[in-house]
């Protein structure tokens, strides 16, 4: 920071002009948004991480819905991505306890190959096509897990053979790759049908959102959709991401997922909506 003095007149004081000089303009976090913006930027971080230490995944999806609508959508996916590396970091303890690596293996080898190609693909969008393509994979997602479309596929298909798990893995890193989150809730259904008890599958999809998030970060780098400006800014969301996930950890024994999940797939689907119609006006 460096102080300017305004050449002294007779007839008014000297004017002392503030700069940040010293900072590189380029590392400036969140230049072109306002107080207000950013302080609902870091309550979005709040309460998605909150969601995350409480139930090892669903933090990504309604941080980039609500995110989207303060930031440019590729920004917001970067960013959520960003600061989820550090959040996942405070979690990964548990699922390398808990998780079981016999049923995360199949749905790991088709996932690489998927994220890297979904990413890709993101890199590629306009931005207003981005926006329709994370409205459309965001509602159909909490549709799906509202009216138990893909409980309803298990019931019908073996979920756990390896082709379908293949299969679903597939699918599940694409929408991750392009959408930048949301592919947890196809393997919650795996998960669901594989894992005896809570804490297994808690355990379970921690340790796969957890690969796959730093694999997915990977690909960002390597594609050069990772900044200096980002990593500040993520650093600078991380204190209010580590106090909502340490209150999410400690809140999982009490919470009712039931209840819980009806109003997240609400919310997910007002939000879905809002930008889809961000997304159809800006290419209109």
């Amino acid at each position: 920071m460096s102080l300017g003095h305004a050449p002294s007149r007779a007839s008014q004081p000297a004017a002392v002009a503030v700069t940040f000089d010293a900072v590189p303009a380029d590392l400036v976090p969140f230049h072109d948004l306002t107080a207000a913006q950013i302080a609902l930027l870091v309550l979005v971080y709040g309460v998605t991480a909150t969601i995350r230490g409480a139930f090892g995944f669903g933090a990504v999806a309604p941080a980039i819905i609500f995110s989207s609508m303060i930031l440019e959508p590729h920004h917001a996916v970067m960013l959520a991505l960003a600061t989820g590396v550090w959040a996942q970091a405070q979690i990964v303890p548990f699922g390398l306890r808990n998780g079981d690596w016999k049923l995360a293996r199949p749905l790991l080898l088709a996932g690489f190959a998927a994220i890297a190609a979904g990413v890709f693909v993101f890199k590629k969008l306009d931005p207003g096509w981005l926006t329709i393509c994370l409205g459309i994979a965001m509602l159909l997602i909490a549709l799906a897990d509202r009216y138990k479309l893909l409980d309803r596929l298990a019931a019908r298909v073996d979920i756990k053979r390896f082709s379908v798990a293949l299969g679903l893995s597939t699918v599940s890193g694409l929408v991750a790759g392009i959408a930048g989150g949301g592919g947890m809730y196809l393997y919650s259904v795996y998960l669901r049908v594989a894992c005896p008890t809570p804490t297994l599958m808690r355990g379970t999809s921690i340790l796969i959102g957890s690969v796959f998030l730093f694999w997915r970060f990977l690909v960002a780098i390597v594609f050069g959709l990772i900044s200096w400006r980002l990593m500040v800014e993520s650093v600078v969301l991380l204190p209010i991401s580590m106090v909502g996930a340490w209150f999410g950890i400690r809140f999982f024994h009490r919470a009712d997922a039931r209840r819980f999940y009806g109003a997240f797939q609400l919310v997910l689907m007002l939000g879905a909506a809002i930008l889809l119609w961000k997304g159809f006006a800006r290419i209109a």
